[in-house]
């Protein structure tokens, strides 16, 4: 008993510490003391996670200049809550001042809009919904068996829900191979040069990128990291010039 009342006292008091450490951080942005603002910020996230906390970070970089940094804390806010507005309308904002637009190439229709809205969701959000086609396929069998349902109404609803719950899955699963398959980053360093090999040498350099732009690792070694962009560019970059989602 005596270790739980201690445990939750030392629960409490941290929550009190980050909360008065995220106030202390907006404070020091109202102030326009950006750089104590994002350090104060910086500070919490080692052991808090949150949408609001990455949205506030992302402004003080904004502020300061740091458009890498600013993208990569907007982003991970996205992660937590991809259809956060505010988030989505920083992020764009920020974008125009990264140098490398990459415009991605125009799909098939369906494929855009599936996309759309996988990256909409996060992986709870998909659980949540196929638990609750679940649950109704359940509530209209029990329904059909007790004839408080017609048949032929029962059999279409149980069909519909059990077709809903399987593709919601499917979904969920496709978003969770993208979560934890496909290691990105954001560029931080404002002009990187690309090596066709992971050193230092100016005959491998295959082109040059600059911070902001969002990619994907593909693979690591030693203190270098190789990345892939949009368009399909490859090559590798040290790793303390990108900061990992």
């Amino acid at each position: 008993m005596r270790i739980l009342i201690i445990t939750l006292l030392i629960s409490k008091m941290f929550a009190i510490n980050a909360d008065s450490l995220f106030m202390q951080g907006n404070r020091y942005f109202e102030d326009e003391k950006f750089s104590r603002s994002a350090r104060t910020f910086e500070r919490l996230l080692s052991s808090v996670e949150h949408a609001d906390l990455y949205y506030n970070l992302g402004n003080a970089y904004y502020r300061l200049g740091d458009v890498g940094y600013a993208v990569w804390a907007y982003e991970k806010g996205l992660q937590f809550e991809p259809r956060n507005n505010d988030i989505k309308y920083n992020l764009d904002l920020t974008n125009t001042r990264v140098k490398d637009r990459i415009e991605v190439p125009e799909g098939f229709i369906l494929v855009d809009l599936y996309r759309s809205f996988k990256n909409a969701m996060t992986v709870n959000d998909l659980l949540l919904w196929g638990s609750s086609f679940l649950l109704l396929v359940g509530l209209v069998y029990a329904l059909g068996q007790f004839r408080f349902m017609g048949r032929t109404m029962a059999s279409r609803l149980l069909t519909t829900f059990v077709v809903l719950t399987i593709v919601t899955h499917i979904i969920c699963l496709d978003k969770y191979w993208d979560v934890t398959g496909v290691e990105e980053g954001v560029i931080i360093s404002q002009t990187i040069n690309v090596y066709s090999i992971p050193a230092v040498r100016d005959e491998m350099i295959v082109f040059k990128i600059h911070e902001g732009l969002k990619v994907e690792i593909t693979q690591s070694q030693d203190r270098w990291v190789e990345i892939i962009l949009l368009d399909g560019k490859k090559g590798w970059i040290p790793k303390n010039t990108l900061r990992a989602l």
